[in-house]
């Protein structure tokens, strides 16, 4: 009763600093942005989208209110949601002084240990300093000259791994996106399915998060001074730190262990820890293990995941394929595996690459950026501290932009005498600004390569599936539920160009 009474103490003082603030933060008395009505104490929090698919509940909105920008108020919480890539653009890569910051995240961040993440870090928790190593060791020059040749062999694994074991073509995704990853940060090979890293990252993955920022703490941030006891969702959030912790720690310990013996392979975070211009003291160590971890956590889950989208896509469209392996033929012959060289001279396999991420985004909603500031935009106001969701999926599913968004259509980015090409989808699915994805020229080159390498060797076929039947989770990653497909060499000979001598 004492609980229930001081949860309702907490929420009525909200909404009255709430109608406080606004009074004096908003001079001019500007409306807000449009958005439902809300209720009494709780605000919007019965129009909040939940349940799964949250990023379809927003689009919703935004077609029921005529407006790309949607305004929510739940228990105290302001939330902006902009539906356009237009509006994204404006605020979030054209103001990204005060747009591009990060929201408190207590249920990720406080409670699941997740603040060392460079995704998920505010201005205030170091992102800067994290942000500048992650992107000089993901510049497009180191990408091309250091890494293309890991994941040239680690696609080459994965092709004779299909050919093994075709069913489990998901599981070989997933091995083939970490292996790569691993090998680039760490210095790691990966050399069997169960392997320990590759193991704690799809751990990570299936009890992570829904969603950053749906939990009801976020919302109403007071409930993470309950005691355990009595809120659930804090002894969750303590065995998924434990995972957390040693997503960051293990590998790293590898590699300062393989340094100690001299025998570590070079790596991002070897090269780090062996730099001469390191602080003498190793003050910086922390900084090093967290920007591992963060490319380890991140960069595996959403490449394997845009390239079992495209197997979907595949799949279910089989006159891409057909035109793809048509490409291939006159290009690359049927004597060799494509590489790096033959990419300007496939503009469809590249327009399948841009139609795969534009289908399905890997990142729906992206992760909540948060404002620094009160602004104004539209003639609306937008008060400080309001959380900021970037509906991915509605921009890359806009009619005014794509014609007939559902279809996977690689033709739409192939620029012909009456038609310009559609606007590449990366402008968006990266995320923005400040925030846009330093791994970006990586991400693009690994689904690349193993795209091409995997149309010129398989036919991909379906196996009675439809695309109603797929369900995407919600979270950060949207992941497609199980589904089956037929994965045959497509020629004779295919088989030969997986060989380590080919």
């Amino acid at each position: 009763m004492y609980i229930e009474a001081a949860a309702t103490c907490a929420i009525v003082l909200l909404v009255v600093h709430h109608i406080y603030s606004q009074r004096t933060r908003n001079p001019h008395n500007l409306p807000l942005p449009p958005g439902p009505q809300p209720q009494l104490i709780v605000g919007n929090l019965k129009d909040l989208p939940a349940g799964g698919r949250e990023w379809d509940g927003y689009e919703a909105l935004a077609r029921r209110f005529k407006s790309d920008v949607i305004y929510l108020r739940v228990l105290g919480t302001s939330i902006l949601s902009l539906n356009s890539f237009n509006a994204a653009n404006e605020l979030l890569n054209q103001q990204g002084a005060v747009w591009s910051d990060r929201p408190r995240l207590p249920m990720i961040k406080e409670l699941m240990g997740w603040d060392w993440s460079l995704v998920l870090q505010s201005y205030h928790e170091g992102f800067a300093s994290h942000r500048r190593i992650v992107q000089q060791h993901f510049q497009p020059g180191i990408v091309s000259a250091q890494y293309r040749p890991v994941m040239i062999f680690e696609v080459k694994v994965l092709l004779r791994s299909l050919l093994a074991s075709p069913h489990r073509f998901a599981d070989h995704l997933k091995r083939m996106a970490g292996a790569i990853i691993m090998m680039v940060t760490y210095g790691h090979r990966v050399v069997a399915d169960d392997d320990p890293f590759i193991q704690l990252a799809e751990q990570v993955r299936r009890h992570s998060e829904q969603t950053p920022g749906a939990a009801l703490v976020d919302t109403l941030p007071i409930l993470i001074y309950l005691p355990s006891f009595i809120a659930p969702f804090k002894r969750l959030a303590l065995w998924r730190r434990q995972l957390s912790v040693k997503m960051r720690d293990a590998p790293f310990l590898v590699v300062k262990e393989h340094l100690g013996s001299r025998n570590a392979v070079p790596s991002m975070v070897s090269s780090l820890l062996e730099s001469e211009s390191r602080p003498k003291d190793g003050s910086d160590e922390e900084l090093i293990k967290n920007c591992g971890g963060v490319v380890y956590s991140a960069g595996a889950d959403t490449t394997a995941t845009a390239l079992t989208n495209f197997f979907l896509a595949m799949s279910l469209y089989p006159d891409v394929q057909r035109r793809a392996h048509t490409e291939l033929d006159a290009v690359v012959g049927r004597g060799r595996l494509p590489d790096f060289s033959d990419r300007d001279q496939l503009p469809y396999i590249g327009a399948i690459l841009k139609e795969t991420l534009r289908w399905k985004a890997v990142a729906p909603l992206g992760v909540p950026h948060c404002t620094t500031q009160a602004d104004e935009y539209r003639g609306r106001y937008i008060p400080a501290k309001t959380t900021v969701l970037a509906n991915i999926s509605a921009m890359l599913h806009d009619p005014e932009v794509y014609t007939d968004p559902d279809e996977f259509n690689p033709d739409r980015f192939i620029a012909k005498e009456a038609q310009q090409a559609a606007p590449d989808p990366a402008r968006a699915a990266f995320g923005f600004g400040r925030r846009i994805c330093p791994g970006r020229y990586f991400a693009d080159d690994s689904i690349w390569i193993a795209i091409s390498n995997i149309l010129q060797v398989f036919t991909i076929s379906s196996v009675d599936i439809e695309e109603t039947d797929i369900q995407w989770s919600s979270g950060l990653v949207s992941v497609p539920s199980a589904f089956g497909c037929d994965v045959q060499p497509r020629f004779e000979g295919a088989k030969n160009l997986t060989s380590d001598e080919s």
